[in-house]
């Protein structure tokens, strides 16, 4: 699969957006490459204790920047936007979770109920098609 490259500079830059506009960034990112990107662990998906939600972000090297303390020995894993609308988010509501949008080790990102972000998704979704 094709995938945007993204270098060092680009990475600080987007990690250094307020959780606003980076969760405008990652809604734009998503839609466009249909993917989105979340950290595995041996045990599973990595879920955010301090906000019971599931961080996701629109590319692998934004989620490795990541992968710090508790999470340093997660990897970057696609899940296809097609997944992530019909499967995941189903699983999160039935385990009470939200989904946190493009975290970084600084703050939590944009933390949104289900509905947001599927409402959120699909709308930007809507703007890509021709």
């Amino acid at each position: 699969m094709l995938r945007w490259e993204i270098e060092g500079e680009e990475v600080r830059q987007l990690l250094a957006l307020s959780a606003e506009e980076r969760a405008v960034t990652f809604f734009q990112l998503v839609a466009d490459w249909e993917e989105a990107w979340g950290l595995k662990s041996s045990e599973g998906w990595i879920v955010s204790r301090e906000t019971e939600a599931l961080p996701l972000w629109p590319h692998p090297e934004l989620a490795a920047a990541c992968a710090c303390g508790a999470w340093e020995n997660a990897v970057p894993e696609a899940v296809p936007i097609d997944e992530l609308l019909e499967d995941l988010l189903l699983l999160l509501e039935e385990d009470g979770l939200g989904l946190a949008v493009f975290p970084t080790s600084k703050d939590s990102g944009t933390v949104m109920p289900l509905g947001e972000f599927r409402e959120r998704l699909e709308k930007e979704l809507e703007l890509g098609e021709w």
